[in-house]
């Protein structure tokens, strides 16, 4: 049941599917909390995507440092100072 609610349908598909799979009522008050654990699971989903992103630039950063493109450069391209030091940092740390 657990795994129904966490999945990436939407809330109202879980709502069915736990009706009449699980036989559960719908009430106002299990709607709220299916609700809450439908925005839990989107909010988790969401930060996994961020993470991502973030590991993503430090990578393509890393790719850069490489190849010997200035620290100038790589800023002038939007990257931050705290991401250039981060890939900076894992490039020694992975040496």
């Amino acid at each position: 049941m657990l795994e129904e609610l966490v999945s990436r349908k939407d809330a109202s598909e879980k709502k069915r599917i736990l009706a009449d799979k699980y036989g559960m009522t719908m009430t106002a008050e299990l709607e709220r909390r299916i609700q809450i654990m439908c925005n839990w699971s989107e909010s988790i989903r969401e930060r996994e995507r961020m993470d991502e992103r973030i590991e993503a630039r430090i990578e393509a950063l890393e790719s850069m440092i490489r190849v010997n493109i200035t620290r100038e450069q790589i800023l002038s391209m939007g990257y931050t100072e705290a991401e250039y030091e981060k890939a900076e940092s894992a490039l020694y740390t992975n040496a």
